[in-house]
């Protein structure tokens, strides 16, 4: 690969680009840094906000903005990117803790960019990121390993397989789902899993 866009050019013209210039604005609007945040903000949208990064990459802005729309239903904003290069530069700039990666996209496919990814990764001794194959035609599984992926996801996919893909590959989801923030009135209450056979009584 001879060099790689910077992240953010010019897109396709056309309601397609604005719509995808707007999706990427959003996404880095709603995804500001921790030290940004007002300490209020900060304490009351831990452990999800915060500490989730996950990187879509998909050139559809209609399957953007159904994949984040289904992230920010669990509290936090994906960052987007519309092709493989894009997805290679924002990976060298940024830790994420998932990263869905399309197959067919033009300037660098989603095959070639994960394996970019984790050349980078092993040349800087980083730890390598979960990459989930995002598309409607998945390869086998010896083919997307070959090329440094984890597993695979069928576009589009339902809120239960975008759930049992988060909880399996992005630990930081895991980690934010055994701790839920719940608000009542002035009150901010924790509650954890409860185990099975346990009344709800016995907890008060």
């Amino acid at each position: 690969m001879s060099s790689i866009p910077v992240p953010g050019s010019p897109g396709p013209s056309g309601l397609l680009g604005v719509l995808r210039a707007w999706l990427l604005v959003r996404s880095k609007d709603l995804w500001p840094l921790p030290e940004a945040l007002p300490s209020e903000a900060r304490q009351a949208d831990a452990p999800r906000s915060e500490s989730i990064r996950v990187l879509v990459v998909d050139d559809n802005p209609l399957n953007q903005m159904m994949i984040s729309t289904m992230m920010e239903t669990r509290g936090f904003v994906p960052l987007l990117a519309a092709d493989g290069a894009e997805a290679v530069a924002l990976a060298c700039e940024l830790h994420f803790d998932l990263i869905l990666m399309d197959l067919q996209m033009p300037i660098l496919d989603g095959l070639a960019a994960t394996a970019e990814i984790r050349r980078l990764e092993t040349h800087s001794l980083r730890p390598a990121v979960p990459v989930i194959a995002y598309s409607s035609c998945v390869p086998g599984a010896g083919l997307l390993a070959t090329y440094g992926f984890n597993g695979s996801l069928i576009k589009p996919c339902g809120d239960q397989e975008l759930e049992d893909c988060l909880v399996r590959w992005c630990p930081a989801y895991r980690a934010a789902s055994t701790v839920r923030v719940v608000h009542l009135g002035n009150s901010l209450w924790q509650s954890s899993p409860v185990a099975p056979g346990t009344s709800s009584a016995s907890l008060r």
